[in-house]
């Protein structure tokens, strides 16, 4: 509750923050120009997200045992091994959507204007993907330096923003912008991984170790030192590959169905409900580390029992926070983005309603990866994108913008759903293993 609480402190600051950049571009460019920079700043993000493995989450899997246990160089080897699948998705990323962004600028919606920056800005990609770091201090329990960090992009934002309103910037300045404050939060974020290694004295052989991982990974060996790993690894990127669904990709098809304004709409509408349920979801980033101790521990009841008080108190907040949204909503909407905001206010309540689902059922997917059921996680959402893709399109096409939140929120449902019935299922295996070695012990 600690590390929560560090985060709370944080995102209290970064959401207020956020709205006033957004406010300040989408008056500065207007709908039109705003749905522009949503659009490439939603095709990066995709990209980067399809090829991004979620290194952190190895780093913590793998890398917490040996790192408890004194084993540095083990450790090292995880994050070397981590580092590689960072350098290697963010290159790949960043080259394929180029490629697509070059050759295909149609079939994205892009007009013109996009022609030269929607190429340029896919080179941010390279700091999307660096998830390494985020590992290790998570791994090494510093969530107050994740949280100082984590306001640094939208503050470089703000900073930018006022200083091109007095300038009256254009579209690509605000695109350089956002790029370049991507690159400070990500040099930021190496630098603190870093020290704090360095603070804690774990960096004696450091490069020597993690760069005989780069071999070690291409020959087997790695992979034979820490059995499951490659599969951890495609296991969490297929996941959240899956979960772009939610994200980016939503910014990407009203755009290419129903234009730049309406992309950036959908953009603001999107950013507001996350940001107002982002409270409750914070709980989710905490949830991983403690899961992965109690699961190490064999703690399975504890396990259980932390997931379903994080369940109520992130779904009460989330809940809270939605009734706040129907009687607060309109004013906020209309102080970000003036007259416009009629249109966005239906989408953002429908999206919140989704978000605040999501959160209730936000302890699920982590307890499926900790308790290694990564595949019921997978599999449940790949069906969730196979009943909200299509259901998207048809909504979109049958009710333009006003469709895409009815189809969010019933894929949330269906999917949330599906992931109780499997947690469900396994905690009762967990309970009668749990019991079976009781019984044992007490025999012997």
């Amino acid at each position: 509750m600690g590390n929560l609480g560090v985060l709370l402190s944080g995102r209290a600051l970064n959401a207020p923050l956020s709205l006033l950049h957004i406010s300040l571009a989408i008056r500065l460019l207007g709908g039109y120009g705003f749905g522009l920079i949503s659009m490439i700043y939603a095709f990066a993000r995709t990209m980067g997200d399809v090829l991004d493995f979620q290194s952190w989450q190895t780093v913590l899997h793998y890398g917490l045992k040996p790192l408890t246990a004194g084993r540095l160089r083990s450790f090292h080897r995880i994050v070397g091994f981590s580092l590689l699948l960072d350098g290697v998705s963010g290159t790949l990323g960043c080259a394929i959507a180029i490629l697509l962004s070059i050759t295909i600028p149609d079939r994205l919606g892009w007009p013109p204007e996009l022609s030269t920056i929607g190429p340029l800005y896919c080179i941010s990609i390279l700091f999307m993907t660096a998830a390494t770091p985020t590992g290790i201090l998570r791994t090494l329990n510093r969530y107050d330096l994740l949280s100082f960090q984590g306001i640094t992009s939208t503050l470089t934002k703000v900073c930018g923003m006022i200083l091109l309103w007095f300038t009256h910037g254009t579209l690509v300045e605000v695109a350089a912008l956002w790029f370049i404050a991507d690159g400070v939060a990500w040099f930021l974020l190496l630098a603190l991984a870093w020290r704090e290694l360095r603070r804690q004295n774990l960096t004696r052989g450091f490069w020597r170790n993690a760069f005989s991982a780069v071999p070690d990974t291409i020959t087997g060996v790695l992979p034979k030192e820490f059995p499951g790993i490659w599969r951890f690894a495609f296991s969490t990127n297929t996941n959240s590959t899956l979960a772009l669904a939610f994200g980016h990709v939503g910014t990407l098809m009203v755009g290419a169905l129903l234009g730049p304004a309406e992309a950036g709409y959908y953009r603001i509408a999107s950013q507001v409900a996350a940001g107002i349920a982002k409270p409750a979801t914070l709980i989710q980033t905490t949830l991983y580390p403690e899961l992965a101790r109690m699961w190490r521990d064999r703690a399975t009841k504890r396990l259980y029992r932390l997931a379903a008080q994080m369940a109520l108190i992130a779904g009460g907040l989330g809940t809270v926070l939605l009734l706040l949204a129907l009687v607060a909503g309109r004013p906020l909407l209309n102080l970000i983005m003036g007259p416009p905001s009629l249109s966005a206010l239906p989408v953002m309540l429908w999206l919140l309603a989704a978000e605040v689902v999501t959160v209730w059922g936000l302890p699920l997917e982590p307890l499926l990866f900790t308790t290694h059921k990564a595949g019921a996680a997978i599999a449940a959402r790949s069906l969730e994108v196979a009943f909200f893709l299509p259901a998207l399109v048809v909504m979109i096409r049958w009710y333009g913008l006003g469709g895409v939140g009815p189809a969010t929120l019933c894929s949330v449902i269906f999917l949330v759903i599906m992931q109780l019935a499997l947690v469900m299922r396994y905690a009762q295996q967990h309970e009668h293993v749990d019991a079976s070695s009781s019984a044992a012990k007490t025999a012997a």
